[in-house]
């Protein structure tokens, strides 16, 4: 009796440490599980954004923050850059000059790989800065002078050098006009670096500024600078400032019957503004793909998907322009990068360039002109896409092809 009773306790001793040892096997398993997982979880990449979303100059890019916020989200929930997901922080320096270098600063601080999309004209106080950081600034307003200039400024359209050239020269070739006059902001200093960028332009067209000068976005009339521009001969008026002068400077020519042809930067078109050009034509040279456009391209069908869903006010919006169309192409160029980088988990900025360096006429796809960059080198980009507003309503003369007069 006492064997057979020992024998069942060593049964149940067996049973029992079997049962053990498959209990340490799960959690064996569950541990090295988590491990497997903890190992394939890919990092967030974190990038900054600044603008002047705020302040006089916000109804030219106030939308372009939403529209970044709007494309991480839409990049997110489609499985991320390579299954890596991306973080903005973002910053409004409301057109202030030592609020956009403090805001660059916490940029830095902040340990991101990358500015996308730069929607401020207040860079020139820290381009110097951020170039010493060696963090690549990705796109937005191309306009600007460091985008044609700085060679850690990477364009995702035309930089000035070209894309005002090639503006004049739709004007010259295809409206016949080479006289111009040029009106721009005395309160931001791009308005004034600008100028001598347009008077360049025109004489190597062979053409001629015969009329310049800055205005006052607060004056309540225009007529004074539109009489003299008509009394130069001005046959196209480029004016670069915040979008809410335009009509003003419209309708002050149109009250002396004197209708110029507006040559205007891209940033400042927006539906409202077509309808208050009044019998005046616009002809704008767009960096990026028109952002009027509905279809054309697999990437304008997210563009408007991703703001229908995450930020619906953007089209809507009285300030819904070109800049909107131009950073979510400036998304596209990083991810662009980042693919052609294969960053990891730890990314550093100079792979982000480096991956930069590598992408040949790269268009994203029907979102920009061909892109090359060169390390160590400023990264001029011709080719322009001609949007044209004539009696109140906005159209695209050559769709989504681009218009590549000027040599770069």
């Amino acid at each position: 009796m006492r064997h057979a009773l020992a024998r069942l306790a060593h049964a149940r001793y067996v049973i029992a440490a079997l049962a053990a040892l498959s209990l340490v096997g799960v959690f064996a398993t569950s541990s090295s599980a988590a491990v497997a997982h903890k190992a394939a979880a890919k990092a967030t990449w974190v990038i900054g954004n600044i603008g002047t979303y705020s302040g006089i100059n916000d109804s030219n890019f106030v939308g372009g923050g939403q529209t970044l916020e709007a494309w991480a989200l839409w990049t997110n929930a489609h499985g991320g850059i390579d299954g890596h997901h991306v973080k903005i922080i973002s910053y409004d320096d409301a057109g202030n000059a030592t609020t956009s270098e403090n805001d660059v600063k916490k940029l830095v601080a902040d340990h991101v790989i990358a500015i996308v999309a730069m929607n401020s004209g207040e860079d020139s106080t820290w381009d110097t800065y951020i170039e010493s950081t060696g963090i690549p600034v990705i796109g937005g307003s191309t306009p600007l002078p460091d985008f044609a200039s700085n060679p850690d400024y990477f364009p995702v359209g035309a930089t000035a050098n070209n894309s005002v050239p090639d503006l004049l020269l739709y004007a010259k070739n295809v409206l016949h006009q080479t006289v111009g006059g040029y009106l721009g902001c005395e309160e931001a200093p791009v308005c004034s670096a600008l100028e001598s960028v347009y008077a360049g332009a025109y004489k190597a067209i062979g053409g001629n500024l015969a009329y310049n000068t800055l205005y006052s976005s607060s004056a309540p009339s225009y007529a004074a600078q539109c009489l003299a521009a008509q009394s130069a001969g001005v046959q196209d008026l480029e004016i670069i400032g915040p979008s809410f002068t335009v009509p003003k400077i419209a309708a002050s020519c149109g009250s002396q019957g004197y209708d110029p042809t507006l040559l205007l930067s891209d940033v400042v078109l927006t539906p409202q503004l077509a309808t208050q050009l009044g019998s005046l034509t616009g002809i704008f040279g767009a960096d990026a793909f028109p952002f009027t456009a509905t279809s054309g391209a697999p990437g304008i069908k997210a563009f408007r998907a991703a703001l229908k869903k995450y930020e619906p006010g953007v089209t809507s919006a009285s300030t819904f322009t070109q800049d909107d169309a131009t950073t979510w192409a400036s998304g596209q160029l990083f991810a662009a990068a980042a693919e052609a980088a294969k960053l990891g988990n730890h990314p550093t900025a100079a792979e982000v360039k480096a991956g930069l360096y590598k992408l040949h006429k790269d268009t994203l796809g029907g979102l920009a002109p061909p892109l090359t960059f060169n390390k160590g080198k400023p990264n001029s980009i011709n080719c322009i896409y001609i949007i044209k507003v004539t009696g109140g309503s906005i159209s695209e003369p050559q769709g989504l092809k681009t218009y590549c007069p000027a040599v770069s």
